[in-house]
Parts: structure tokens; C-alpha cells; sequence
């Protein structure tokens, strides 16, 4: 039995939170025990609790990637707990407090412009060294993902590409469907858009208030919570948006997903492998996506759901068009949706995939 210790800093659900859950529920509990180190009052804690994973809480790491006294405690611990491997999550300080203890794993969960100066000598070969003394091996999540590490230094050899992958959404009768469009008043006569997303500046939501009063016949959801609420909702109000709901903080993720016709993605400063969109697609929903990061290996023009420029309004509002406008457009997406989810984003496939990349520490 191979014990893998996972570090998370995030207090709160987010994407890596997610991505955590969906790997422990896949993984294969036979040949793997897993614990998680999360910070102190960490949202987490309950849903490992209510598996049967064991966790620990930490102070001093609460969303950070390195603190010394954070490093100091996170020592302490992989020194107590004894993991074959460590697997961090956006923790340099759990790298740093794992060297000469465990072999270690880096996943790298997101997609960015690196900045020019990471990009050049000699400052690119330091960051490319440091990274590979600290890692036996990364994982990427993304193409865009292995490009941020290359630019960065780091060797391609230490990387690992590997998609995310989700459980199927719940499937719904069609009376139940009808049901939940009552609970979320969805109207009968409106083609329904999410965007499942943090409320951020780079998540492109103020491109979507801008084409949502173009296309007054749709109706636009937005779920989420994050710094930018106060500024969405004042707009809607100021600007009298009458076509857009907020829909706060979804925990039933799949009730949503079941009564809407298509999810938006606008991301236009980081963007990996959305588990949202890989949620929709289990259930045969097409997305129309920005061609930032990480979104065209996930949705294909033409395949799943729609591509169009990064910040490119009049086209967002060209392609939602498109896609309302032609059923058998609408058909053939939403087909291609399931095929590909099914072939590349599972999350059976994702944990086997991260079980052979541990297997493969271990020979070593």
C-alpha cells in the first residue's frame, strides 16, 4: 500500500478543492491510502471528513504558497505522517518541507502569462532548477499549463501532461428537469447560458453583461461568489440588464447544468481545464469558450461547442447567436460533447492516469 499525502493551502471550495474530491471518490483505495494536510477552519475538512479521509490541519499555510512558519509546521507533519509521496497543490512550502523526507509531485492547476522577466536568462534556468529539485515529477493539467512551466524553465522530461477529469452530472428525468426550472424560474420561451466560474476581473463577466443586452431573447445565469459581486450586481441594476440573474454561491452544480442549453466561458487571465465545462459536457452540454489558456484542447470549434477570440464581444455575441439559431447545430455539438468527454475527461481516466504517474515514482 502506497501512502500519498496531498497538501492543499486553499481555505475555501475552489477549483483544486473539486479536483481533489473528484480524484479521492475515483482512486483506487486497494493499492492507495491517502491523507490530506488543508489549513485550520479549511472548507474542506468536512467533505474529507464525511469519506473517511484522513486530514490534518495546519496553521500558518492558509492561501499561501510558501511562509517560513508555514514550511516549519508543514515539516512537522510529513515527518509525523511518513508518506511514500507528497503531492502539492499550489504549496511551494509543502515542497520545500517534504525534500530528503518523500518522493514529491507538483500539480500545477493553472494558466497565466508568465511574466517577461521569468522568461529570460539567467533568471529562467534558476526558477527551471528549483523547480526540478523540488519535484520528482509535475504534473500539467493543460497544454497551457506545460507552455507557463516551459517558459519557465522547467525541463519537459519532469513534466507529465495530464487532463482533468469529472464524475458524470446527475442525470434527470424529464419531469424532474421541469421541476428545477420552476425552482430556479427558468422561463419556457428563453435559451438558458451559465458561466460556473469565480466572480474575477479575468473571467471575462463584464463581456458577457455586455452581450446579454444584445440578446435580450436569452437568459444569462451567472453562478459564483468573489471580489467582483458588488460590481456585476450595480451593474445590472445601473444599467437596467434585465436578462441576467445572479445566482450566488451553487452547490447542486448538476441541477444547474440540467436546466440550462449551453455554458459560457469569457477567462481572459487564467484558464486550465475547467471542471465546470467538463461537467456540462458528461451531460451533452455544448460551451462557447474564449480561445484563452487551457479552453481550445478542451472545447474544439465545430466538435463540442464553439471557440471565439479572447475578448472579442461582438463575437461572443456571434456565436451565441449561432448556437441558438440552429438546432441542428446545437444537436451535433451536444453529441460531440459526451463523445469527448467520455474519451478524454473522465474521472476514472484521471485517477488511473495519476496512479500510473505514482507508480512510476515509486520504481524509481
Amino acid at each position: 500500500m502506497t501512502k500519498i499525502l496531498h497538501i492543499v493551502t486553499d481555505t475555501n471550495i475552489a477549483g483544486v478543492a473539486h479536483w481533489l474530491l473528484y480524484f479521492l471518490d475515483a482512486s483506487d483505495k486497494s493499492r492507495f491510502t491517502m491523507e490530506v494536510i488543508i489549513p485550520q477552519g479549511a472548507a474542506l475538512a468536512p467533505l474529507l471528513a464525511e469519506r473517511g479521509v484522513t486530514y490534518h490541519e495546519a496553521e500558518e499555510i492558509a492561501d499561501k504558497s510558501f511562509s517560513v512558519k508555514g514550511t516549519r509546521v508543514l515539516k512537522r507533519l510529513v515527518r509525523e505522517i511518513k508518506p511514500d509521496i507528497v503531492h502539492t497543490h499550489g504549496s511551494l512550502s509543502g515542497r520545500v518541507a517534504s525534500l530528503f523526507r518523500a518522493k514529491i509531485i507538483h500539480t500545477r492547476h493553472s494558466a497565466f502569462p508568465v511574466p517577461w522577466w521569468k522568461r529570460i536568462f539567467p533568471i529562467k534556468q534558476v526558477l527551471g532548477l528549483f523547480n526540478g529539485l523540488l519535484s520528482n515529477l509535475i504534473i500539467s493539467i493543460s497544454p497551457a499549463t506545460t507552455e507557463n512551466l516551459v517558459d519557465m524553465g522547467t525541463r519537459k522530461k519532469k513534466i507529465r501532461e495530464l487532463f482533468n477529469g469529472v464524475p458524470p452530472a446527475k442525470s434527470f428525468t424529464p419531469e424532474e428537469i421541469e421541476e428545477l426550472k420552476q425552482k430556479y424560474v427558468i422561463p419556457p420561451d428563453k435559451f438558458v447560458l451559465v458561466i460556473l466560474a469565480r466572480l474575477a476581473e479575468i473571467k471575462g463577466h463584464d463581456d458577457i453583461l455586455d452581450v446579454a443586452r444584445a440578446i435580450p431573447d436569452a437568459l444569462f445565469l451567472v453562478a459564483g461568489d468573489g471580489e467582483r459581486l458588488e460590481h456585476i450586481t450595480n451593474r445590472i441594476s445601473q444599467e437596467g440588464i434585465t436578462n441576467v440573474r445572479m445566482l450566488g454561491f451553487i452547490t447542486e452544480v448538476d441541477e444547474i447544468i440540467a436546466v440550462v442549453d449551453a455554458q459560457l466561458n469569457a477567462s481572459f487571465g487564467t484558464e486550465a481545464t475547467s471542471l465546470s465545462l467538463l461537467k456540462g459536457m458528461s451531460a451533452g452540454k455544448p460551451a462557447i469558450v474564449s480561445d484563452y489558456g487551457g479552453n481550445p484542447y478542451v472545447i474544439q470549434g465545430g466538435v463540442n461547442g464553439i471557440v471565439y477570440p479572447t475578448r472579442d464581444v461582438r463575437a461572443l455575441g456571434a456565436a451565441i447567436k449561432r448556437l441558438m439559431g440552429s438546432p441542428e447545430l446545437y444537436m451535433q455539438l451536444a453529441d460531440g460533447a459526451i463523445r469527448v468527454y467520455e474519451k478524454k475527461f473522465t474521472d476514472k481516466k484521471m485517477a488511473s492516469d495519476i496512479e500510473a504517474v505514482y507508480d512510476e515514482i515509486m520504481k524509481r
